[in-house]
């Protein structure tokens, strides 16, 4: 599905949906630019963590600011009090993202849809990533998880 948007050079938002879990996978000229899943992927934030870019104390009175504060960006606001840069915030955003990705590329059943012209808000980041790299990272991956 992913190559046939590429292929097509498609610009829109990939809905899938799987036992309760939902997904969107946002594509501009047929590129991801922006993905988010109602499911257990790790978070831009716990990789902040992980990375020790923020603690968790931080990490934490971040999100608390974030639900007083609806519509505020979690990295925005993380920008906003020093505790990451710009760039740091990019990174950890492109990795969620790519992990989103793989684990869609697990997905053996569920439904989808495609609405064409759909683009991300303003308000998310948008990213540019290869979507031949990140299909090939994403099958590598795919052969390790079955492999166990």
């Amino acid at each position: 599905m992913l190559q046939l948007l590429q292929l097509a050079q498609a610009t829109g938002r990939l809905e899938l949906e799987r036992s309760g879990e939902r997904a969107e996978l946002y594509v501009e000229r047929g590129r991801p630019v922006f993905a988010r899943t109602s499911g257990g992927s790790v978070r831009a934030g716990q990789i902040l963590v992980h990375r020790g870019v923020v603690t968790s104390e931080t990490l934490e009175r971040t999100l608390a600011e974030q639900r007083a504060r609806p519509g505020q960006r979690l990295g925005a606001l993380l920008v906003a009090s020093g505790a990451a840069s710009p760039e740091q915030i990019q990174s950890a955003v492109n990795e969620a993202l790519r992990r989103i990705v793989y684990g869609l590329l697990l997905w053996r059943e569920g439904t989808f849809r495609f609405v064409t012209g759909d683009q991300v808000g303003g308000e998310d980041v948008k990213l540019d990533l290869d979507l031949d790299r990140l299909i090939l990272e994403g099958l590598r991956q795919a052969d390790e998880a079955r492999a166990r």
